[in-house]
C-alpha cells in the first residue's frame, strides 16, 4: 500500500511540474516526501540503494503524472482554465499552514527572516512578470548538435526550479524557450528530443537536492523562509490571466493567445468553488495524517 501512495504522490508531482506556474516542489512538500526526497537524492551509491525504492515509486509516479498531463491537462486548459488554475491556487494556499509549521518546528521565525521571504518572494515575480513579456519559441521536433547543448542546459536550469518549492520548472522552461518542445516531445513519445531534456532534469535534480539538503541542515529557518516566500509569489504566477506564444503552425509560425482572465460571473463562481475544494485537499490530507499518527500513539 505504501508504494502505490507512493506513485499516487509522484503522479501529482508529475502533474503540477508539467504546468507553467505551478511548482512541483511545493506539491513535493504537501506530500511529504520533500525532505527524504532532497536527502535520497545523491551520488552516494549507499543511500541511492537505501531509497531505491522509495525513489523507483516517486519517480514512476512522476512519469505517469507527466505524460497524463500532456494529454488531459491541455484539454483542461483549453475548457476550463480558469477554473483549473484556480483549483492550483487552493491547493497551495491550503498548504501553507503545514509549510509554515515545519518550518518552525524547531525554531521561531525571528524579524530577519523577512529578508528570505522577501527575496524568494522577488524571485518568483520577477521570473513570472518576464514569462509574462516573452514570446516562447516555435517547436523542434529534430534532433541536432545544437538543439541537444541547447535542451540540455535549459533542462539543467529547469530541473533545479522544479525541486524548489514556489518555483516552477516549466514556466522557467517556457522562459527559456524550450517549453513546447518538451511538452509536445513527450506527448508523441520523440525520444531523441528527450534524451538531453533527460540528462538535463538528471543533472540539474541532482545539483540543486544537494543544495537544498545543505541549506535545511544549517539554515532550516532562512531556508523554509525563502520556500514560504516563493509560494507566497507563486499565486502571482499561477493567477488566470491570458498569454501568448509563437509557435509553428502549417510552418508558418503564428501568434497563439491561449488561457482566460478572471472574470467575476459564473465561470468565475465556478472557479471559486473548485478553489475552496483545492484548499480543502491539503488541510484533509494534514487531518487524516493527525489522526493517524493520534491512534499510532495510544
Amino acid at each position: 500500500m505504501e508504494h502505490l501512495i507512493n506513485i499516487l504522490k509522484g503522479a501529482v508531482i508529475g502533474v503540477a511540474n508539467s504546468i507553467p506556474g505551478v511548482s512541483g516542489g511545493t506539491m513535493m512538500v504537501i506530500m511529504k516526501v520533500f525532505d527524504r526526497l532532497m536527502g535520497a537524492v545523491t551520488l552516494n551509491l549507499k543511500k541511492l540503494k537505501e531509497n531505491f525504492v522509495f525513489l523507483f515509486t516517486i519517480i514512476l509516479g512522476m512519469g505517469i503524472g507527466v505524460i497524463l498531463s500532456s494529454k488531459v491537462l491541455s484539454i483542461c486548459f483549453e475548457n476550463f482554465f480558469v477554473q483549473t488554475q484556480f483549483f492550483f491556487m487552493g491547493v497551495v494556499l491550503g498548504s501553507l499552514p503545514m509549510i509554515y509549521k515545519e518550518g518552525t518546528s524547531e525554531k521561531k521565525f525571528k524579524p530577519i527572516h523577512i529578508i528570505p521571504f522577501l527575496i524568494g518572494l522577488g524571485i518568483i515575480i520577477g521570473v513570472t512578470v518576464i514569462s509574462m513579456s516573452t514570446t516562447s519559441s516555435s517547436i523542434t521536433t529534430e534532433l541536432d548538435g545544437g538543439t541537444f547543448v541547447f535542451l540540455l542546459v535549459i533542462c539543467v536550469i529547469a530541473a533545479a526550479a522544479m525541486i524548489m518549492p514556489g518555483l516552477s520548472g516549466s514556466l522557467v522552461l517556457l522562459i527559456l524557450g524550450g517549453y513546447h518542445t518538451v511538452i509536445t516531445a513527450v506527448s508523441d513519445m520523440n525520444i531523441p528530443i528527450l534524451i538531453p531534456a533527460a540528462i538535463g532534469i538528471l543533472i540539474g535534480v541532482v545539483l540543486c537536492a544537494k543544495l537544498i539538503t545543505l541549506c535545511l541542515k544549517k539554515w532550516k529557518n532562512g531556508t523554509y523562509a525563502v520556500i514560504l516566500g516563493l509560494i507566497f509569489g507563486s499565486f502571482y504566477a499561477i493567477w488566470p490571466r491570458e498569454s501568448t506564444s509563437v509557435e509553428l503552425v502549417d510552418g508558418v509560425e503564428k501568434t497563439i493567445t491561449t488561457g482566460a482572465n478572471f472574470e467575476l460571473n459564473s465561470t468565475g463562481i465556478i472557479a471559486i468553488v473548485i478553489g475552496i475544494i483545492g484548499v480543502l485537499l491539503p488541510l484533509s490530507m494534514e487531518f487524516i495524517d493527525r489522526k493517524k499518527a493520534a491512534s499510532e500513539n495510544k
